[in-house]
């Protein structure tokens, strides 16, 4: 007789959390609508990157820079998969495959976000650093946010009392700081990086909403190439 099983559904956030993540649903759709309708500088945009670009200095330019080069692309997908291989070599297979999912996820979201919404970026004349595609969101803020962010949560149950304290304060300042560099070099405004955090946290909280569906998938999926 076979046995029957029970669909595994998403877990739904307290009422709060719900609420607060609807306001930020609401405030990244007005945000990303005022965007297409006017691609250029809006709100806040112009004044604070005339603030950032007159209070440059070399200090401040080197540590931009590096804050920066450790928030990319390249940077991101290595600790994406450090993470993925540290934890399959633990057998940890359903969150190897869910730290992979959310971070994948997000690359697409910055990808066919830039390709959508096609925002320039602030003058040339202003920036410190080469950058090639559009604007909107910030692919930094974004990535940062999501792929630290799942990092942290999958290494968070083996921390206690202060060492937690420390990681999360940790990931919150680099976060922030990846963000405002962007700012200080010029090649973004501030509503992509707005943009690319709200969005990052919306995509970590969907992702961890629905891994329990993910997991279920994951575990049916890897029984065929890794059983136990």
């Amino acid at each position: 007789m076979e046995s029957s099983t029970v669909p595994t559904r998403p877990h739904v956030p307290h009422p709060i959390v719900l609420g607060t993540l609807l306001a930020l649903s609401a405030i990244v759709a007005l945000l990303t609508f005022a965007v297409q309708v006017h691609p250029g500088p809006i709100g806040p945009d112009a004044s604070l990157l005339q603030w950032f670009i007159g209070h440059r200095n070399g200090t401040a330019t080197v540590f931009a820079k590096g804050i920066s080069a450790l928030g990319d692309t390249g940077t991101m997908t290595v600790l994406g998969v450090a993470a993925c291989s540290g934890l399959a070599w633990r057998r940890q297979w359903e969150t190897a495959v869910f730290v992979g999912f959310t971070a994948l996820g997000a690359g697409a979201l910055v990808f066919f976000g830039k390709l959508l919404i096609a925002r320039p970026r602030p003058p040339l004349i202003d920036r410190m650093v080469v950058e090639i595609n559009h604007s909107y969101p910030s692919g930094h803020a974004l990535g940062s946010t999501v792929v630290v962010g799942v990092v942290v949560a999958v290494l968070l149950p083996l921390l206690r009392g202060l060492w937690r304290m420390l990681l999360v304060t940790g990931t919150v300042l680099f976060v922030v700081g990846v963000g405002v560099s962007r700012l200080y070099l010029g090649v973004h405004w501030s509503t992509d990086i707005v943009a690319g955090w709200i969005f990052g946290l919306l995509w970590l909280s969907m992702c961890f909403s629905f891994r329990p569906v993910l997991a279920e998938h994951a575990q049916t999926m890897l029984s065929k190439v890794a059983p136990d």
